[in-house]
Parts: structure tokens; C-alpha cells; sequence
């Protein structure tokens, strides 16, 4: 591809100042070329397409769902359901992650792509050898970051083993809520349905008392922002062409220490 080295969001110039500089103007040279053309060549974008496996994780924003949770005070009410989503979409982009690894694409580590690449691209707007450089990338970034594919692994099962925990908290609540018990294979049928319809937002907390209602809403809330702080920062190592966009932020590391220890 076309080397764009050269070409960063830290010019100190915009387009539009290099332009009117060198040309006069948008009004004159500008206006006159797209009129012949027949159409507006700033707004030409760069599709994406050859959709995947993977494209779910890439289109979920766990900041999105987050915010989405607010209700007309513009309050966030954090849910275990949304918890135990949260979950399951970090196991599955870590275990994309290993099929990456476990696929040996055999590009060197550093590429070109993610050197030279088009500013804010990502792996769908890549033709497919591109693609898969992209890919070879983001697995010698992790391991190089987790220091391993084991400890990829690790973490991954880490995360799994919250999201049953979360789960049996759900499971906790919900038969609370019923007038009898029922055996653990209905009440998980049950759950996973209410799951599947997004019926389970207003079951409440594990707690009961009035006082600790607050502190549990309060740790639930620090838990969803710290995964989702390492979700986005693996998507976009796995999806993105740009390896500094978290440079000015804690690390990953630091990130997946801080949901280790909200765990505990």
C-alpha cells in the first residue's frame, strides 16, 4: 500500500490550511475541479466490507452499552446483566485472539500496515493480505504485552470464571424473586431466556440490605469500567491500524490488574 509515513494527525497544518495556501483557496481552484468532476472528492471514504467471524467484536462499544444504561437523570444503574455480557464478549475476543495466534500467519512481528497505514483505519477497510499482517501483528503485540500466550490464556480464564460467578449471582437473584425453588437446570433455563430477552435489568442486587446497596452498585460499576477499559484497548490492537492510540493511557498491563483486583 501507499507509504503514509509522512502524513499524521500532528500536523501542525490542516488540509485545509495547505491547501488555501498553495492554491488560494477552496472557493476558486477547489470548487471549480469538483463541479467538472461530479462530485466532492473530501467526502470519498473508505468502505468497509468482507465482514467476518470477528466483526461482532469489533462493532461492540462496551462504553456505548454503558452509557446507554442511563435513565432520565442521566443516572448509569449497573445491571449483572450487563456485567455478565461484558464478560462474555472479552472471553470471546481473547479466544479470537488465540485462533489469530494458533493460525501462524508466519508476517514478520513489526509491518508495515501498522507503521505505515492510513490514519484511523481498520482491518475491514484492508485488502485481505493487509488483513492479515494486521492479524500477525496483534499477536506479537499481546504476547509481548502479557509476556506470553499462556498468560493470554490465563486471563481469559480468568475472566470466564468471573462471568460464572456473575452468572450465579444473577441466578441468586432470580430465584429470590420466585414464590418457590426450583431445581438449578430450570432456574438456569429460566435465566438463560430472561438473558437471551433482556429481561433481566431491573432484578435488582445480590444484597438485601438498604445500606449495602450502594457499596454493591459501586463495585459493580468500577468492575464493568475497568473490563471494558481492556476490552477496548485489545479490540483495538486486534482491529486497528493504530499502535499509539492508548500511549497517553495506562497500560494494558496496569488495565488488566486493576480488573484482577476489582475481582477479588
Amino acid at each position: 500500500m501507499s507509504d503514509y509515513s509522512n502524513y499524521g494527525a500532528s500536523d501542525d497544518y490542516s488540509d485545509e490550511d495547505n491547501y488555501a495556501g498553495a492554491y488560494g483557496g477552496y472557493d476558486d481552484l477547489y470548487d471549480e475541479v469538483m463541479e467538472e468532476a461530479g462530485y466532492d472528492a473530501w467526502d470519498i471514504g473508505y468502505e468497509e466490507f468482507g465482514f467476518d467471524e470477528e466483526t461482532f467484536l469489533f462493532e461492540f462499544d462496551p462504553f456505548v452499552e454503558y452509557f446507554d444504561m442511563k435513565d432520565d437523570s442521566d443516572v448509569v444503574t449497573m445491571t449483572y446483566q450487563s456485567l455478565v455480557k461484558l464478560t462474555e464478549m472479552t472471553c470471546q475476543l481473547l479466544r479470537a485472539w488465540m485462533k489469530r495466534s494458533s493460525a501462524s500467519l508466519g508476517f514478520e512481528q513489526d509491518n508495515k500496515t501498522t507503521q505505515d497505514g492510513p490514519f484511523n483505519w481498520n482491518l475491514y477497510q484492508l485488502d485481505f493480505k493487509e488483513r492479515d499482517e494486521l492479524k500477525s501483528y496483534s499477536v506479537a503485540k499481546l504476547v509481548r504485552i502479557f509476556g506470553s500466550d499462556e498468560e493470554v490464556s490465563k486471563f481469559e480464564k480468568t475472566v470466564n470464571q468471573m462471568g460464572q460467578f456473575l452468572r450465579k449471582c444473577l441466578l441468586d437473584i432470580l430465584g429470590s424473586c420466585l414464590p418457590h425453588s426450583l431445581p438449578y437446570p430450570v432456574l438456569s433455563t429460566i435465566l438463560s431466556h430472561l438473558m437471551a430477552a433482556k429481561g433481566l435489568h431491573k432484578v435488582g442486587l445480590v444484597t438485601k440490605l438498604k445500606s449495602s446497596k450502594m457499596m454493591e452498585m459501586e463495585y459493580m460499576d468500577k468492575l464493568y469500567l475497568s473490563l471494558a477499559d481492556v476490552y477496548d484497548h485489545i479490540k483495538v490492537v486486534m482491529f486497528n491500524i493504530e499502535p499509539n492510540t492508548h500511549s497517553t493511557e495506562p497500560s494494558l498491563n496496569v488495565k488488566k490488574e486493576s480488573v484482577l483486583r476489582r475481582f477479588k
